[in-house]
């Protein structure tokens, strides 16, 4: 059956309730006749507790969305998808294709790819987390084979304060953490709504921006065999 809503593909979208940038972002960058298929899952804090609480919802969904003909599910969460440590998101990875028989892949994977894919080793990163929450991202990247050489977070304690952040202040964040021995730059949560401040930092800074939602969107596609160039989205979907 071919959709007209996703004629060229359907992506299924696991994204967190409190949020809003994961499903404006793919809406807004989908290429021509690729479908979205949305469902939100709870998260009841920013703790890791609360991360781990997420994984029954999880695979609910994604049952959910192959029920609705997605061609590919992307759990849009980064720290949800590495909270265990290295290996997690293969772990989800392996369990949600058992469960729906699908290609998946995880924000957490996206990022590891895309870092690779940009040839960066040493890496900035700069988050709304925890502290805790940010440990452990620090340990699941240097545990795939990158160097985090700056790592800050704004601490926010609710999910739903992510979206509220603007752009600017992930901007001056992320110029005020950066270090020039880094050779790329990670902004971490698909809450943030940075699209509009990737490619504005790579301008500035002269490295590659990699952004929860960005690496996300172009995990998922390529899921599917799309590979564009998607203006505004960086250096990463020039590849």
């Amino acid at each position: 059956m071919v959709y007209v809503d996703g004629w060229r593909g359907r992506v299924g979208l696991i994204t967190v309730a409190a949020g809003s940038a994961t499903e404006s972002e793919f809406n807004k960058y989908a290429p021509v006749g690729v479908g979205v298929l949305t469902t939100r899952v709870p998260l009841r804090g920013m703790s890791l507790e609360a991360l781990m609480e997420m994984a029954p919802h999880v695979d609910e969904a994604a049952s959910l969305l192959a029920g609705a003909d997605a061609d590919v599910i992307a759990f849009a969460c980064t720290a949800g998808s590495l909270v265990k440590g290295v290996g997690y998101d293969q772990e989800i990875i392996e369990k949600l294709q058992g469960r729906t028989g699908l290609p998946i892949t995880t924000t957490s994977t996206g990022v590891v790819g895309a870092l690779k894919a940009l040839n960066v080793k040493k890496v900035v990163v700069t988050t709304p987390y925890l502290n805790e929450v940010n440990q452990a991202e620090k340990a699941f990247l240097e545990g795939n084979g990158f160097n985090v050489v700056r790592l800050k977070g704004l601490e926010m304690p609710e999910p739903k304060l992510v979206p509220q952040i603007r752009p600017e202040a992930m901007y001056r964040l992320t110029k005020e953490t950066f270090t020039e021995d880094a050779d790329g730059i990670f902004i971490s949560c698909t809450g943030l709504h940075v699209d509009t401040i990737i490619e504005l930092l790579e301008d500035d800074l002269k490295r590659p921006v990699i952004a929860s939602n960005q690496a996300t969107l172009w995990s998922a596609l390529r899921k599917i065999g799309i590979r564009k160039n998607i203006e505004g989205l960086g250096q990463l979907f020039s590849l």
